[in-house]
């Protein structure tokens, strides 16, 4: 058995960023050499005495992963450049569903924060209850949040601290009063929010919202730029379908149904 310092390197190359900061040392390099790379020879070496790399089914499933790997290979080649969402699309699709960006200037919310994930359980499982939530706020609540039933008044976008922005996208998030949010986190605990009442009306600047239509248009313009590709790629290939056989295997499938009636 043996392994070239070439290979030895290629599969340190593989290695994501985390294992590869534990490679650093020389004796975090030696771990990998021996819990590592040896084990995957020896085992490799073992498989092959036995006879596998010879059995007709595990053939069949490298012949599939190595069909898998070249066409992921081939796609990443020729939808590359093809599947970037450019500025102007991003911008089209903002000023065409502007209702999607359309938010009240003002919310009223209440809360419940807790501090510990024992006391969020007690709480998710009583408001699945349908306990009422000011009383939950009232007695769960950490610190003056118990005021008031964890009442905060109106808020607008942008008020509160940068710690607090996922709280702040959730609580934007709601669109019915009454409706709760789901749990989020900030420095203060976990917090479940509610939607009181909404004023006013704004449109959120195409700026805080660029990423977000980046991310929504992205699997369809590769979708899009994937089935183009295949489209283009059948009709220059040559494709035939040998229908006789096709329809005799078809026979044999529904066959057994019809006799069992």
């Amino acid at each position: 058995m043996s392994i070239s310092m070439e290979e030895f390197h290629q599969m340190l190359e593989k290695q994501p960023l985390e294992g590869k900061m534990k490679l650093l040392s020389e004796k975090g390099t030696r771990d990998f050499l021996e819990n590592y790379v040896i084990p995957r020879e020896v085992l490799y070496q073992e498989a092959k005495r036995r006879g596998l790399d010879k059995n007709k089914e595990i053939l069949t499933k490298i012949e599939d992963a190595r069909r898998v790997i070249l066409i992921e290979a081939l796609l990443e080649e020729v939808l590359r450049g093809k599947v970037e969402v450019s500025e102007e699309e991003i911008q089209r699709y903002y000023k065409e569903n502007q209702a999607l960006f359309t938010e009240p200037q003002e919310i009223k919310i209440r809360h419940i924060v807790v501090n510990s994930e024992p006391a969020l359980k007690e709480v998710v499982t009583k408001l699945s209850k349908g306990e009422n939530f000011e009383k939950l706020a009232s007695t769960y609540n950490i610190g003056n949040f118990k005021e008031d039933g964890g009442n905060l008044g109106y808020i607008r976008r942008g008020q509160l601290a940068p710690p607090f922005a996922q709280f702040e996208e959730a609580a934007f998030s709601l669109r019915k009063r009454g409706e709760i949010s789901e749990v989020v986190n900030t420095p203060y605990g976990y917090h479940i929010i509610r939607l009181e009442d909404m004023r006013g009306a704004a449109l959120r600047p195409l700026n805080q919202v660029k990423e977000r239509i980046r991310f929504f248009l992205q699997p369809k313009k590769k979708q899009d730029a994937y089935l183009e590709y295949v489209k283009e790629a059948k009709s220059k290939a040559k494709i035939l379908i040998n229908e006789k056989l096709w329809a005799e295997e078809e026979k044999k499938e529904t066959k057994p149904k019809e006799e069992k009636r």
